[in-house]
């Protein structure tokens, strides 16, 4: 059963090789440390392909969590009293992850928390027991993430050991378990942590900090539902954002988002106000029609989205945005939205 955390708030892969600016907002763009804590709007500079080639980066967000990339994937770390516990086991990156939580502490890691079912983010879980030869390391998640993991026969991650609802506590930190966020996955998990007065949101697939967002926004699998989450993010309250790529995240990555998404779904009304599917009636096959149909709304609301967005971020544009326009307008027309 899907726990409902909007009650408790306000109102409750692949790699894109240009970084752009995605708002008015002036950022702050420094080396990444694992000594300073970040202040505000701080985002770890340098671009996608110069992140994919590094090792790792570690960026202290609070007194004991860091933003951790390999790769352009970033996961949470927490350093406890006496151990450490990670938010998501990336794929293909679990060695290097080893080898970062080492450069900051000595302390064993012995919690690993999955955000959602997805191998990408998840898939070297197993890596860590096996290099570090401990099998006792418990693995978090909650009932939907387990069931997804089963349902779809994922195999690669580790077996989840712990099973989780609406909160987790581990060594004096208590993090929030938001479960309702199901546009990207219906088992996608966030997890809040309030650390020294920082409030740190680890929410992932989501927003891509300084970047149009990926393919289809991610590779939806429900571009409606998507569209509430977001606008849930803006209304959760949280300082810093782990995202899972790119680079750090605020709440002015999640309002360009939204801006974003607004726009591509009024110019697709406008498109369906200005098509005329009669003249779409070409053909033996109804897959004619509404191709023609589609393309003629879809085409419209690409050439809008392209006079506010495309410049100075063109090669991104160029590759992506149809995608996002493309699987709105269909999200849009089967709910006749």
């Amino acid at each position: 059963m899907k726990m409902n955390k909007r009650k408790n708030v306000l109102l409750m892969a692949a790699v894109l090789s240009l970084s752009v600016s995605v708002t008015a907002t002036d950022f702050i763009y420094r080396p990444a440390s694992p000594i300073e804590i970040s202040v505000d709007l701080q985002r770890v500079e340098g671009g996608h392909l110069e992140r994919f080639k590094k090792a790792y980066e570690i960026q202290r967000l609070s007194e004991n969590i860091y933003w951790v990339s390999a790769s352009d994937y970033s996961v949470t770390v927490l350093v406890g009293k006496d151990n450490v516990l990670l938010i998501d086991v990336p794929y293909g990156i679990g060695k290097r992850l080893i080898q970062a939580i080492k450069s900051i502490t000595d302390k064993p890691i012995n919690a690993i928390v999955y955000s959602h079912a997805h191998a990408d983010h998840i898939g070297d879980s197993g890596v860590i027991l096996k290099e570090l030869e401990n099998s006792d390391i418990k693995i978090y998640a909650t009932k939907e993430v387990k069931d997804s993991l089963i349902s779809h026969k994922v195999t690669l991650p580790a077996p989840i050991t712990n099973i989780i609802s609406d909160g987790l506590d581990f060594e004096g930190h208590h993090f929030e378990v938001f479960s309702d966020l199901n546009g990207h996955t219906p088992d996608n998990t966030a997890f809040l942590i309030n650390d020294g007065g920082r409030k740190i949101l680890h929410a992932v697939d989501l927003v891509h900090p300084g970047s149009l967002e990926f393919r289809s926004f991610s590779n939806v699998e429900d571009a409606i539902a998507y569209k509430n989450d977001i606008d849930t993010l803006l209304s959760m309250d949280w300082d810093v954002m782990v995202p899972g790529h790119s680079n750090i995240g605020y709440r002015e990555d999640v309002r360009f988002v939204q801006t974003y998404i607004a726009d591509v779904q009024d110019y697709i009304h406008e498109g369906f106000a200005k098509a005329d599917f009669s003249v779409h009636l070409k053909g033996e096959t109804p897959f004619e029609w509404y191709g023609g149909y589609s393309d003629e709304i879809i085409d419209h609301a690409h050439k809008r989205m392209a006079d506010k967005y495309r410049k100075g971020r063109e090669q991104v544009f160029d590759i992506v945005a149809r995608s996002h326009i493309r699987v709105m307008f269909w999200a849009m027309f089967a709910r006749a939205l």
